[in-house]
C-alpha cells in the first residue's frame, strides 16, 4: 500500500457540450439489429475512455519501483462495475481498443444476463 501512495494522481474536471453524444446514442438504439438489448451511453463511454488511452499511452502504464522502470500496457483492459442482487462485481473487458462499440455492448450485455442467471440460482428461485 505503500507503493500507492507514492504514484502521482491527478484530478481533471470540465465540462462538455453532450447533445451529439445523445444524438449518436438514439441512432444507435435506431439501427439496433438486437430488440433485446438496450443501447446506453456506457459502450460509448468506455470505448472512448480506450481512445484517449490510445492516444495518451502513459495512462494505460505502471510504474516498477524495483527497476525505476515505466511499463506500457499493450492493450485497453478495462473493469466495468455492475450491480447485482448478491453485491458488486466487476468483470475485466479484455482488449477493449479491438471491440466495437456494438461488440461491447453485445459482450456486457451477455454478462449482465450470465450475472442475473447466477443469482437466480443462488437464491433458489
Amino acid at each position: 500500500m505503500s507503493l500507492a501512495a507514492k504514484v502521482p494522481h491527478f484530478h481533471y474536471v470540465d465540462e462538455i457540450n453532450c447533445n451529439a453524444l445523445v444524438e449518436l446514442k438514439t441512432a444507435f438504439q435506431r439501427i439496433n439489429p438486437y430488440p433485446d438489448v438496450k443501447h446506453t451511453f456506457l459502450p460509448i463511454l468506455v470505448k472512448s475512455l480506450s481512445m484517449a488511452l490510445t492516444k495518451y499511452p502513459s495512462l494505460n502504464s505502471c510504474f516498477k519501483e524495483d527497476s525505476m522502470e515505466v511499463i506500457f500496457k499493450g492493450s485497453d483492459n478495462i473493469e466495468v462495475a455492475m450491480a447485482t442482487p448478491n453485491g458488486l462485481v466487476v468483470p475485466n473487458i479484455k482488449n477493449v481498443q479491438s471491440l466495437s462499440i456494438l461488440q461491447f455492448l453485445t459482450y456486457h450485455f451477455s454478462l449482465s444476463l450470465d450475472w442475473w442467471y447466477w443469482t437466480l440460482l443462488w437464491n433458489g428461485d
